[in-house]
């Protein structure tokens, strides 16, 4: 028995770990090094925000790569879809999703025509806005939850709630189910889940905690995410602000970047911040 060969089998596995190791490493900062400029080449306008969002911090937690296909749920102002989309572009796929049709009368209580119309159209006015934000490899595509479409079905390496689950809850639970199986079919198996949400002061009950005025609480949003079958594996305070305490009634617009009550007590809610949020890891199980 050739001993020699014996003994330097295990170092030429180890030789071989290490390089894997050090690739992985150098692929890592060379995404984190992309997904840096992309935040730096945006307006200052979007750069004030980056204290209360840390896009790459959060992205980096939720495991966004340049190759992921990514669901970005409520798009709204593209925020995030102008730092998601360019980093995607080239080698991963970017998908919009909005809330169902019959949500918005539900949380909009006077919508007006215009913004029906609007809305009427989103999947297509979106993905032709996108044209604007960065040239991909492939087309940007768009849906609404409850006509997800069937060719994205176990394709999706990512699908993010950021600051977009309360309105499911403010409109009845069944709007949240079904927009969760949908990303439940469409994410591969182990697939990530990835939630920001405004959080409810611990022992906030009622509408200080089920939506209603912005916040829920840790344990219901981990609740209605496992119960459609995803598996909490993580959770962030990396964007969590102590200084956001709201008291009885007050909702989470009262703060930048809304300022919902006008100038009535701007300066001290400027000096809030943007609100406190969760920022949690869920997994779609491998089987």
């Amino acid at each position: 028995m050739d001993m020699t060969r014996l003994i330097a089998l295990p170092y030429a596995a180890l030789a071989l770990a290490a390089t894997a190791a050090a690739a992985t490493s150098s692929s890592g900062d060379d995404d984190a090094a992309a997904l840096g400029a992309i935040i730096e080449a945006r307006s200052d306008e979007d750069k004030a925000r980056d204290r209360w969002r840390n896009p790459a911090e959060t992205l980096g937690f939720f495991e966004v790569t340049p190759v992921s296909t990514v669901v970005e749920v409520l798009p709204g102002r593209e925020w995030y879809t102008r730092i998601i989309l360019p980093y995607v572009a080239a080698e991963g796929r970017y998908v919009g999703a909005n809330y169902q049709d019959g949500m918005w009368p539900l949380i909009l209580p006077e919508p007006t025509p215009e913004l029906v119309e609007r809305l009427s159209t989103w999947a297509e006015t979106f993905s032709e806005s996108a044209r604007d934000i960065a040239e991909t490899a492939q087309p940007v595509t768009a849906f609404e939850f409850g006509a997800a479409p069937s060719s994205l079905e176990g394709e999706v390496d990512v699908v993010l709630f950021i600051r977009a689950l309360h309105n499911f809850n403010r409109a009845g639970g069944a709007f949240g189910a079904e927009a969760l199986s949908d990303a439940y079919r469409l994410l591969k198996p182990g697939g990530v889940l990835g939630v920001v949400q405004h959080e409810a002061p611990a022992g906030a009950e009622g509408a200080a905690a089920d939506g209603t005025d912005g916040y829920m609480s840790r344990e219901a949003v981990i609740d209605m995410i496992e119960a459609a079958g995803f598996r909490l594996e993580a959770t962030s305070d990396v964007n969590a602000n102590p200084a956001d305490q709201p008291q009885p009634g007050e909702f989470v617009w009262r703060l930048a970047p809304t300022f919902g009550l006008g100038e009535k007590g701007r300066d001290a809610y400027a000096a809030i911040g943007e609100t406190n949020r969760m920022t949690l890891r869920f997994r779609k199980p491998e089987n």
